[in-house]
């Protein structure tokens, strides 16, 4: 399938499950299927004046079921190597809890991972770049994002 002396790693720290989607050329928005739908609604005040409305999404982007792009499910604060071959472009979303094939939330869509780069998805939904011989939890800045 793909190189297995690949270096790339992915850790995750957002205390959530994670489905990353990847593939060696930037993917076509195409391959997504939106799934959920949404809700508009308001109110008017009996004389007119004012108006207070609220709009709830709960739309869901996965791709096809049939596309050829390759995934990864990633427990909460666990680790994985890809079997990538040198540059990647990956989506990352947000698994629901309740519902493993469904995702709640959009990390990113066509992340470039340069060859032999490793990231980590923060608790707080960022993506942040590997320090090189630091270990898999440390971003290029020496924090340290390891699950406590």
């Amino acid at each position: 399938m793909g190189n297995d002396n690949s270096n790339t790693h992915v850790a995750n720290a957002t205390g959530k499950p994670l489905r990353i989607y990847y593939h060696v050329e930037r993917m076509r928005l195409n391959e997504l299927v939106v799934e959920g739908g949404a809700e508009i609604g308001g109110s008017v005040s009996d004389s007119g004046a004012s108006l207070s409305g609220k709009i709830s999404s709960n739309v869901k982007s996965v791709f096809k079921p049939d596309s050829r792009i390759r995934y990864i499910r990633l427990p909460a604060n666990d680790y994985c190597k890809f079997s990538g071959e040198g540059e990647l472009f990956v989506c990352v979303f947000v698994e629901d809890n309740h519902n493993e094939k469904s995702c709640v939330d959009t990390i990113s869509i066509n992340f470039h991972v340069p060859s032999d780069r490793s990231f980590i998805v923060t608790a707080n939904h960022n993506i942040k770049f590997q320090k090189y011989g630091a270990g898999l939890w440390i971003d290029d800045l020496g924090y340290d994002h390891r699950p406590k």
